[in-house]
């Protein structure tokens, strides 16, 4: 459909001019039916500032999205702000928000409903547990995604955005570093902490994306001198804030991505590099499900799975009974197996089906002007999604997609 069409159209993937130049001026129209390139568009298509504060300020938010307003009981925070002002910029220029579609988006969205069908059959009176977790997904997290994805088509945007997020993750690993809003985590590592309500893995994982932005940044030949003499400052806040969450998996995700952003020529150029980081995360994720009891569990419902939540009480019965008695229990810590319990291989396919897209796009754009830095960001998140964290309910992991889908900085 033309630029003066009425619906969105669906982007698989947004390819750059041979030169790969990040001054590229993505304000395009479809044309001979490639979608996101093509003849140049109107002026209208150009963000406003609107737009572009809306989505500065989303991302800058990212460590504090579980702050909230006193007196509003949880209803009114960070997040309810940042929907309303990404509604305000939809609504003021949504050409330049809503015009091209993911394809990911779809398998998301398809996911989503599979996991509303599967709680309203299987597990209907765990719907406290399982509704607000997957309402989130489709008022907040894919929606955002969408309009970043547009966002990010426009090349000024990209590093700015970057920089969005290091800022929040500096200002807020400073507030965590003097000791506002945080809380002692109830651990076995002693001075374990977290901030804002966050879990300490959740918020982990923010800062190691943000230390792998930072170094990614430092990479690029055109950052500022200026910007460039904060970077070692800014590693070393987000850093320690990284080292007081005594996040394991945080320190996961920030040795691969660091791996990725200088090693990626070696580490993936030949064939059998390749085929060896596959075959040991294969044999690393093989070794860890084997011995979780939630495999167990899966293979009694392979097919649609046992639906939402219903496998906590236990998975927490077998690895921590104690919690029992204190009417808690635990999550799975494995996006993957949290996947096939839930929805079984139907609802694990259509969510690896959006992973995958991304993975794709981020992997395409290692050869233009952003280098391994989309692939840097998302792929971390999925190998610890398949090992020892979930993820998909954290912004973070939402970010890092948009910026892999979009496959430029």
């Amino acid at each position: 459909m033309n630029g003066s069409g009425s619906m969105p159209a669906i982007a698989p993937g947004i390819t750059l001019p041979p030169a790969g130049s990040p001054e590229w001026d993505a304000r395009t129209e479809l044309k001979a039916g490639r979608f996101g390139f093509g003849a140049p568009a109107d002026d209208c298509l150009r963000p406003n500032w609107l737009v572009r504060w809306a989505f500065y300020l989303s991302v800058f938010s990212i460590p504090f999205h579980h702050l909230y307003l006193p007196g509003t009981g949880e209803r009114v925070g960070v997040t309810r702000l940042i929907q309303l002002f990404i509604l305000c910029a939809i609504l003021a220029q949504p050409r330049a928000c809503v015009r091209l579609v993911p394809v990911a988006l779809f398998w998301f969205l398809a996911y989503c409903g599979m996991r509303i069908l599967s709680g309203l059959w299987f597990t209907p009176e765990l719907s406290t547990l399982w509704w607000p977790s997957t309402l989130e997904l489709v008022e907040f997290s894919l929606p955002w995604v969408w309009v970043m994805f547009n966002v990010l088509q426009f090349p000024k945007a990209r590093r700015r955005g970057l920089w969005a997020l290091v800022w929040g993750c500096s200002l807020c690993a400073l507030l965590h570093i003097a000791g506002f809003g945080v809380v002692e985590v109830d651990d076995v590592i002693e001075g374990r902490s977290s901030v804002f309500g966050q879990n300490a893995n959740v918020i982990g994982a923010t800062y190691a994306i943000a230390e792998v932005v930072l170094v990614g940044l430092a990479m690029f030949r055109d950052v500022k001198p200026s910007r460039r003499l904060l970077l070692l400052p800014l590693i070393a806040v987000v850093g320690t804030g990284l080292a007081k969450t005594g996040s394991r998996s945080a320190v996961l995700i920030l040795v691969m991505g660091i791996r990725v952003l200088l090693f990626q020529g070696r580490s993936f150029g030949s064939m059998t590099m390749r085929l060896a980081n596959l075959l040991l995360v294969g044999a690393v994720f093989t070794a860890i499900v084997w011995q979780i009891p939630t495999w167990e569990m899966f293979l009694r419902s392979p097919v649609y799975g046992s639906g939402p939540d219903r496998y906590q009480f236990e998975l927490t019965r077998r690895a921590m009974p104690y919690m029992i008695k204190e009417q808690r229990t635990i999550s799975a810590h494995n996006l993957a197996l949290l996947l096939l319990v839930e929805t079984g291989l139907i609802g694990f396919l259509l969510f690896a089906s959006g992973i995958k897209a991304a993975l794709m796009a981020a992997w395409r754009a290692r050869s233009k002007a952003c280098g391994p830095l989309p692939l840097a960001l998302f792929l971390p998140l999925v190998i610890a999604s398949a090992i020892v964290s979930d993820p998909s309910h954290s912004l973070i992991f939402w970010f890092a997609m948009a910026y892999a889908l979009t496959g430029a900085v």
